[in-house]
């Protein structure tokens, strides 16, 4: 996935197994890029079945972090791009 941010370049971990199925980060990245809170319009996709969640990111994703900013669980998370090579 491309940087967020020419100044901070990272990659989005997922942790699916801290992962609650909340979907903050499909909201806040739904409001973010869209000006609404609309899940289905998020870069971000979370399902959730009675056994667990599992996070995927659309091509549209530019992993700018604000669906980690707003998970509270830790099921996602910043790791420089450095550390991910």
């Amino acid at each position: 996935m491309p940087s967020g941010s020419k100044s901070q370049k990272f990659h989005i971990e997922i942790i699916p197994e801290s992962c609650t199925g909340c979907l903050r980060c499909q909201l806040a990245c739904s409001d973010l890029h869209n000006g609404a809170f609309n899940p289905s319009r998020a870069r971000i996709r979370v399902e959730v079945s009675e056994e667990d969640c599992s996070i995927a990111f659309t091509d549209a994703c530019n992993t700018c972090g604000v669906c980690v900013d707003h998970c509270f669980y830790d099921a996602l998370r910043k790791v420089p791009e450095e550390a991910v090579r």
